[in-house]
């Protein structure tokens, strides 16, 4: 028999000798077979792999790296369990490893939130990120320290404290009011009925001796023939004359309606009244035609001469207000110029709810050009303290006081507490906490009470609010 002389084929090559000796006819078929099998392995699109058209030689390492494939699985399917029960037996070995502790003089401390300060290494509470160690410093509660780069950044610039004589500019405004003191009332003397109302306007000015009204009265017109009859009679009634005479003043006749009475011998049936001063008619209750009794209000007047401007001061300004302060108004509506004025009266009642008092200007009005009823500016300046002073913008203020930062002679930054007094524009008082020659921070006071917080977790006032001899 003929020996067949066929070599052995190595494993590798079976792919490529499986395509070469197969038949032409079927190449198309296993082809396909192969690709649905490279494909399902791969999870690619079917329709892409019958449409298209592969070399043999792509074909081929595709088959080869299936069948490594193939063999790998099983074993990472076993390896991948073991290696995890490995890592759970390593992660639960109870081993005591004990953080590591800050020395005398130091802390540990986040980088990111430096307020969390722990005595041991370990994670910040926070955002968990490693604690770093950092060296102690010997401050004090309210001081804080920084770097001359930290200075020139925060642009805080710095004042010595020194004393001055400081005034301060109060402004209000209140409303032009008549003069009470200047009010006159013209009221009736006698009963009887008023025949003619000569004055009827509320408002009109009155000039002395100007007709006011006349009056009809049975009374006045009984002691008018009273005095004719004294007047008949012989030299020894001369007493009896002269008190029908008062009675008739008393009445509200004039000496020259008296005169007249006399050599005209005849009874005035309505006498007239006359004003007796020049005044505007602030009020006329009756009307021409009405009765009225004895006393009874007819007419009031007030000379404008002088007026009063009442303003509501607030409690922040009374102290700075007394009897016989002199101040400045402005009257935009009456004239452009200045008006001179002084406090006469300080009511002593507060006003509730709105926690004001009324203070009274008095002002003249010489040429009538102040009507009551206009609006004014009021200014006027407290007297003059010498007293220790810094710039307004040094100062600190919240619901707990008024504080400062100050730079002491170890160049720390250190919180006080103070109690302010008057201020102006530029300018605040200092009444305690300070003394001449203290350096306060005029500019950055903000940013050292923000950096301060940030550092330590906690308000720089928290260690003044029981200090003894601070007004909160």
């Amino acid at each position: 028999m003929a020996t067949n002389n066929v070599k052995a084929i190595p494993n590798y090559t079976l792919p490529f000798y499986f395509w070469i000796n197969i038949p032409k006819d079927s190449k198309l078929f296993f082809r396909k077979v192969i690709y649905l099998h490279f494909a399902i392995w791969k999870k690619i699109n079917l329709n892409y792999i019958f449409k298209s058209t592969l070399s043999p030689r792509f074909l081929a390492t595709a088959i080869f790296k299936l069948q490594i494939a193939n063999f790998l699985l099983p074993i990472a399917s076993y390896l991948l369990p073991l290696a995890s029960c490995l890592f759970l037996l390593s992660s639960c070995n109870p081993k005591n490893h004990p953080a590591e502790m800050a020395g005398d003089d130091e802390y540990y401390t986040c980088s990111m939130d430096p307020q969390v300060i722990e005595n041991k290494a370990g994670n910040c509470p926070i955002c968990h990120m490693k604690l770093i160690k950092v060296k102690k410093n010997n401050l004090k509660s309210g001081q804080i320290k920084l770097s001359s780069q930290q200075i020139s950044l925060g642009n805080i610039t710095l004042d010595t404290v020194r004393t001055s004589v400081l005034t301060k500019k109060i402004t209000l405004t209140g409303r032009v009011t008549i003069d009470q003191n200047l009010s006159t009332a013209i009221s009736s003397r006698v009963q009887g009925r008023i025949e003619k109302l000569a004055v009827k306007n509320v408002g009109d000015f009155i000039k002395k001796g100007q007709l006011l009204y006349e009056i009809y009265s049975e009374d006045l017109n009984i002691a008018q023939q009273e005095y004719l009859l004294a007047n008949h009679k012989n030299t020894s009634q001369e007493e009896f004359s002269e008190a029908s005479k008062n009675k008739l003043l008393l009445y509200g006749m004039s000496e020259g309606q008296i005169n007249q009475l006399k050599f005209s011998n005849q009874v005035l049936h309505s006498v007239p009244v006359y004003a007796s001063t020049n005044a505007y008619v602030i009020e006329i209750p009756v009307v021409e035609g009405n009765y009225v009794a004895v006393g009874t209000t007819l007419f009031q007047f007030n000379s404008l001469g002088s007026l009063w401007v009442e303003a509501q001061v607030y409690l922040p300004y009374l102290p700075f207000l007394k009897i016989g302060t002199e101040a400045k108004l402005s009257i935009p509506a009456a004239s452009q110029k200045m008006f001179n004025g002084k406090v006469i009266f300080i009511d002593p009642q507060l006003q509730s709810p709105e926690r004001f008092v009324i203070a009274r200007f008095l002002i003249t009005n010489p040429s009538q050009q102040i009507k009551p009823g206009m609006m004014a500016n009021i200014s006027l300046q407290t007297e003059k303290n010498k007293s220790i002073t810094i710039p307004l913008d040094a100062i600190n203020q919240d619901s707990n006081g008024a504080n400062v930062w100050i730079l002491n002679k170890d160049g720390v930054f250190e919180n006080r507490m103070v109690t302010i007094g008057i201020q102006n524009n530029r300018e605040i008082e200092i009444l305690e906490g300070l003394i001449e020659g203290d350096i306060v921070v005029i500019s950055g006071a903000y940013l050292l009470n923000s950096e301060y917080i940030f550092k330590k977790g906690a308000n720089p006032m928290e260690g003044h609010q029981d200090m003894p001899g601070m007004k909160m």
